[in-house]
C-alpha cells in the first residue's frame, strides 16, 4: 500500500511538473506583440498607410518608401496629438523579445534618421550586408521619435512586421 501511495505522489508530482513546463512554452511562444510599448512613456501613435506589409519577404537591397502620419486612432490618446514631433529615425530589428518592461532582440540596425513627420514619408533601403541571424522571418521596421514639448516628453512609434528579409542565394 505504501508503495502505491509513493507511485501516486510521483505521478502527480509529474503532472504537475507537465502543466508547468507547457505552460512556460507557451508563454515564451506568444507572439511579439509590437503595439505595447517597447520602454518607458513609449506609445504607438504614428499611423503607417504605406510601407512593408506584416508577413511579407523582401530582398536585400529592397528600396521601401514608408508614408506616415499623426492621425487620432485606437492605439493611441488624443491629447498626444497636439505636440509637435521631433525628427524621426527607421530601425530594423530581428527577433524581438519582450522580458517585463524591456525589449531584447538579436540585432538592430538604423537605417536613416533626421526627417520631420510633416515630410510624411521617408524611403529606406534594406541592407545588404545583413548578419546570419537565427530566424530571418521576424524582422521589425520601427519609426519612432519623440514629442520633447510634451509633459514626460514621450517617444512615439510605429512597427511593421514581422517579415522576412530572404538573402539571394
Amino acid at each position: 500500500m505504501i508503495f502505491s501511495s509513493q507511485s501516486q505522489k510521483t505521478n502527480s508530482t509529474m503532472k504537475i511538473s507537465a502543466a508547468i513546463a507547457t505552460a512556460a512554452l507557451a508563454a515564451g511562444a506568444t507572439a511579439f506583440d509590437k503595439y505595447q510599448p517597447w520602454g518607458k512613456r513609449d506609445y504607438s501613435c504614428v499611423n503607417v498607410y504605406q510601407g512593408v506589409p506584416d508577413n511579407s519577404t523582401v530582398a536585400p537591397g529592397t528600396i521601401i518608401d514608408i508614408r506616415f502620419n499623426r492621425a487620432p486612432t485606437t492605439n493611441c490618446e488624443d491629447p498626444l496629438s497636439q505636440y509637435p514631433g521631433d525628427y524621426y529615425s527607421v530601425w530594423l530589428y530581428n527577433n524581438p523579445v519582450r522580458n517585463l518592461d524591456t525589449i531584447n532582440f538579436d540585432h538592430q540596425v538604423k537605417l536613416t534618421d533626421g526627417f520631420s513627420e510633416k515630410d510624411g514619408k521617408v524611403s529606406i533601403t534594406i541592407p545588404e550586408d545583413l548578419p546570419a541571424v537565427k530566424d530571418d522571418s521576424v524582422w521589425y521596421l520601427r519609426l519612432g521619435g519623440s514629442l520633447s514639448t510634451a509633459p514626460q516628453m514621450p517617444t512615439i512609434y510605429n512597427a511593421a512586421g514581422p517579415f522576412t528579409i530572404q538573402k539571394q542565394q
